[in-house]
């Protein structure tokens, strides 16, 4: 009775330390996981989950300039703020990457697709690689950054302009590097070409970092016509992702652990 005893104590307090501990994992390749976010919201920008590895988003007709559609990988306002999805930590070095194809059908106007890291959904503080298009037209990859909501100049990447490809980005934790890279060929392992931030995450606020991609009508208002996103294959290269369990799941299994821990604490004093 006492080996038996002890085996389920052992069980029950397994139990309760998953409960209470952040547990890594490799979910948030599953874009299942992630958030649909608008910024301001727009009934010409679309966006759906098409699979567990591909999402598209879609503006369509007049959409003002700086109208965005995304999706990020908690489901929250910060990575602190958010009860699901999945982030990294600020002090863990990662590199993530994520496929891009765009299409565009008579389309007059600016507009730019991104992938990139932050501290919030709004993206006050943020960096990444970038897309532009004009009139449906791929003219040229970029460094995007933002310091307390002050946008950081653009950063040419010196590569020939593709509808589709790979982003990259990477992060330092000791020196707060941040640096970014496309390769024009889907599935590549690494960047054909990369810029860098420098410290940058050092003028931000200290937090831990999210992940997001998206759809931006840039500079000057799409006017008419329709541009296409879809991101595929988001794939974690180098780092652990923290998940987030969801606050209803986490208290269940938190009574239960409990509830089991001193029911049998109390049949093996009995026993003994």
């Amino acid at each position: 009775m006492s080996k038996q005893c002890a085996a389920m104590s052992y069980a029950v307090v397994l139990l309760w330390s998953l409960c209470v501990t952040p547990v890594s994992a490799g979910s948030i390749d599953n874009l299942n996981s992630w958030t649909q976010v608008q910024d301001p919201p727009h009934t010409g920008m679309t966006g759906s989950v098409d699979s567990p590895i591909q999402v598209s988003l879609t503006a369509i007709g007049a959409v003002p300039a700086g109208t965005d559609i995304g999706y990020q990988s908690v489901n929250g306002s910060s990575p602190a703020g958010s009860s699901s999805g999945n982030y990294f930590s600020l002090s863990q070095d990662f590199h993530i990457a994520v496929d891009f194809n765009v299409s565009a059908l008579d389309s007059v106007g600016f507009a730019a697709i991104g992938f990139g890291i932050g501290e919030d959904a709004d993206g006050m503080n943020s960096a990444g690689p970038l897309l532009a298009f004009s009139n449906g037209a791929a003219v040229g990859f970029f460094g995007a950054a933002r310091i307390n909501d002050i946008t950081q100049p653009l950063a040419l990447l010196p590569i020939p302009s593709s509808a589709s490809g790979r982003f990259f980005v990477r992060y330092d934790s000791l020196l707060g590097d941040i640096i970014y890279g496309v390769n024009s060929t889907p599935g590549s392992a690494a960047p054909s070409h990369a810029g860098i931030f420098s410290g940058l995450q050092n003028s931000w606020n200290g937090d831990d970092l999210l992940v997001s991609l998206f759809l931006r009508s840039d500079i000057s208002p799409l006017t008419s016509g329709t541009v296409n996103a879809e991101f595929s294959n988001f794939e974690v290269l180098a780092g652990t992702p923290v998940s987030l369990v969801p606050l209803p799941a986490a208290g269940w299994l938190f009574g239960a652990a409990l509830g089991g821990l001193l029911t049998f604490r109390s049949r093996c004093q009995t026993a003994g």
